[in-house]
């Protein structure tokens, strides 16, 4: 009998500004996963989100991030696929989770699995309350994190691209 990855979906995202709160807001859009899938809520990512990671063999971040797309577009992608651009923030989960995810592996704490589920904002500004494009597209991004949860998803190099 195969032993269960212990499996995490974490929602990384600001609720008070605007796109920032989807990758949390798409938490309530999962249902039916597997018993042994957890799912975690952080308001603020940045250090907090190395000691959830340490308990995990796989872990799917969602989180809004600009990569350039049309507001609603959503990837997923693993860390290695890509590298960081920021340089300034503008969310409370400040630290880039790139950092974070290079930080884990170094001390040891990194899962042997990590998928990033992105949708691309189109607002960060500080207000309640998702954007039309956004919001529209959390059902497509709760569906592309149940198939990385799966498996029903082959690991693509050049990384999944979806639109709204």
């Amino acid at each position: 009998m195969e032993t269960l990855k212990k499996t995490a979906v974490i929602g990384i995202g600001n609720t008070l500004m605007s796109d920032d709160g989807a990758g949390v807001r798409v938490l309530e859009h999962l249902d039916d996963l597997p018993d042994h899938v957890s799912i975690v809520e952080l308001a603020a990512g940045g250090m907090i989100l190395l000691h959830h990671l340490e308990d995990y063999d796989c872990v799917i971040i969602a989180d809004a991030v600009d990569f350039g797309g049309e507001p609603g577009e959503i990837r997923v992608f693993s860390p290695d696929e890509v590298r960081t651009i920021k340089t300034v923030g503008y969310s409370l989960h400040d630290l880039d989770i790139l950092k974070v995810l290079e930080l884990a592996a170094k001390l040891g704490m990194l899962p042997e699995s990590v998928r990033i589920a992105a949708i691309q904002p189109a607002s960060l500004e500080m207000k309640e309350g998702l954007t039309p494009p956004v919001e529209a597209a959390l059902p497509k991004l709760a569906r592309k994190i149940s198939e990385q949860v799966t498996g029903l998803v082959k690991d693509d190099p050049a990384g999944d691209t979806e639109s709204r």
